[in-house]
């Protein structure tokens, strides 16, 4: 299938790691996660659905079969904790953070700038108001079906919502001087 990128329309940015990739697993990744309104996203939503099946039918052909199976697809209704759908839709996007061509390895950051086209230093949270530059891609595994991945390759942030590491510095906590001679209880844990 021949490359093509695409732009979303705005949208929230939800659990990103997009100044750093996601190293917890195999392979690191970057990620994020963009929430819109279904009437936002319906269109985007269109032209993905049209590319899944061009290049579903182009796997079917070449794979000699009218059907194969369908994995899951990178984007879902977004439902609340009672299971009740929200009228929001929501992509995901991800990217390897290298790769190996011809020996070497690559490295694939994403690139962050702000509205007016400046580089973003900031750490990107969740709730920042972004458009993410992605390209998509059809895939095929046996044992899962004809698949599609949003690699994420750049992003626009318009409101940032700085991730601050989630340190507690956001509540109007009082914290009184310790020292270690002092415990003030029979608590073996020190409480």
């Amino acid at each position: 299938m021949p490359k093509k990128n695409m732009t979303t329309p705005k949208g929230y940015a939800v659990w990103p790691w997009l100044n750093e990739p996601d190293s917890r697993w195999d392979k690191p990744e970057y990620k994020v996660s963009l929430k819109m309104t279904n009437e936002d996203g319906a269109e985007l939503l269109e032209k993905l659905q049209e590319f899944y099946k061009s290049g579903y039918m182009e796997e079917a052909k070449k794979q000699g079969k009218q059907r194969l199976k369908k994995a899951p697809m990178p984007w879902s209704e977004v439902e609340d904790d009672q299971g009740n759908l929200t009228g929001e839709i929501q992509f995901k996007f991800k990217n390897r953070a290298s790769y190996e061509y011809e020996g070497k390895v690559v490295e694939n950051r994403v690139v962050l700038k702000d509205r007016h086209g400046q580089i973003v230093e900031s750490r990107i949270g969740s709730g920042s108001l972004i458009r993410v530059g992605f390209e998509p891609y059809v895939w095929h595994v046996a044992s899962m079906g004809v698949g599609m991945t949003l690699r994420v390759k750049a992003v626009q942030v318009l409101e940032l919502v700085e991730y601050n590491g989630g340190g507690g510095d956001d509540f109007d906590f009082e914290f009184e001087p310790t020292s270690a001679s002092d415990t003030g209880s029979e608590d073996p844990f020190g409480f």
